[in-house]
């Protein structure tokens, strides 16, 4: 299974065609700021045939009243923690991520707001396992001197997974 993994594109729904166009995913997860219909971008990138989770960011306040801000779901025997990031201060640590996700059980979580990559396991907290930690940067307006960005992760039946960053 391939999952196309994009946050924070601001508007710039051209950018989500193109690289769904590339990539062909099996999945589409959007982690907010997309600042756009969210029905007009499932449509066009080929639901229903293609699962998309559109996760509300921080900038997805008028026509995104559909929108959770988190969404939790089991994939191949993981457990995904999926947010924008900035009701967690994302910005400042990744602590209450990290807890918050372990709360929830998942094993993988997804975030963005900070514009900016990221992919590490994290320690959890009282012993408990490692949890990888994933942000795709923003597709449009990277920060930290990053390229505009995205992740594919793919993930077989059994459970092993890649994930790469790739860059406009």
């Amino acid at each position: 299974m391939r999952i196309l993994i994009m946050s924070d594109s601001h508007g710039r729904s051209d950018l989500i065609y193109q690289v769904a166009a590339l990539e062909n995913p099996d999945m589409f997860i959007h982690l907010g700021d997309l600042e756009d219909m969210r029905d007009t971008v499932e449509r066009r990138i080929g639901a229903p045939e293609l699962p998309c989770i559109f996760i509300k960011g921080n900038c997805d306040f008028s026509s995104q009243g559909d929108l959770w801000n988190m969404s939790v779901f089991n994939l191949k025997g993981h457990k995904f923690y999926c947010t924008h990031g900035h009701l967690m201060y994302v910005n400042y640590n990744l602590e209450k991520l990290v807890y918050t996700a372990e709360e929830n059980g998942c094993d993988i979580v997804l975030y963005g707001h900070t514009h900016v990559p990221f992919n590490e396991f994290l320690d959890g907290s009282f012993g408990r396992p490692k949890i990888h930690v994933l942000n795709p940067g923003s597709i449009a307006l990277p920060r930290g001197g990053s390229k505009p960005s995205y992740m594919i992760m793919n993930l077989k039946d059994d459970g092993a997974y890649d994930v790469e960053l790739k860059t406009l």
